[in-house]
């Protein structure tokens, strides 16, 4: 009876993650300073390793999620074999010209679609917290989710990284906060 209630929770929950990626599309199309041509590109990438590891059967039993930010991809999600979780990063850089892979799948059953759920709803709340914060450029942070734990990626300045890693973990639901970032540092000519 319980599952049946929350079922309207749930779809509202997955409906608006979707709105908020629409928004922060939007915002991210007016102020972000990664060129059309990276996005571009990143999404490339990650669409060419989906459709690597879709190619194969292997992975049916699996939950990887791929992410592309400044050419380097991160591997997240769950595999039951560890044979699958080197298998995915090979074939993946046999088809994708990328920086860097990292390969941070766990080895264990996939999470649930509630979990799954939560996920989407914990990357919604820190991508609002990273677009209303003075202290960040929210736009250069992609934010990803998987099973509790959160996955940095973005190209900052070392205080605008700590911002983000600390708005991040103080978010209701986060279990750890991993963080992927290159820091950039600014400094006088004379």
């Amino acid at each position: 009876m319980k599952i049946i209630r929350a079922l309207p929770i749930m779809i509202l929950i997955c409906c608006l993650q979707g709105c908020m990626n629409v928004a922060t599309s939007g915002a991210e199309v007016i102020y972000n300073r990664h060129s059309i041509q990276k996005n571009l590109k990143d999404q490339y990438a990650t669409l060419k390793a989906y459709r690597a590891l879709r190619k194969t059967d292997q992975f049916q039993n699996s939950n990887i999620i791929v992410s592309t930010y400044n050419g380097e991809m991160l591997l997240a999600g769950q595999t039951p074999m560890h044979w699958q979780k080197t298998r995915a990063e090979e074939l993946i850089r046999k088809q994708v010209d990328v920086a860097r892979i990292y390969n941070l799948i766990t080895v264990q059953g996939i999470s649930s679609p509630l979990t799954r759920v939560s996920d989407s709803w914990i990357t919604a709340k820190i991508k609002a917290k990273f677009l209303a914060s003075d202290d960040m450029d929210g736009s250069q942070v992609k934010v990803i989710t998987e099973n509790g734990t959160v996955y940095l990626m973005g190209t900052l300045l070392p205080e605008h990284a700590e911002t983000a890693i600390d708005l991040a973990s103080n978010t209701q639901g986060v279990q750890r906060v991993v963080k992927i970032f290159s820091y950039m540092k600014i400094s006088k000519k004379i």
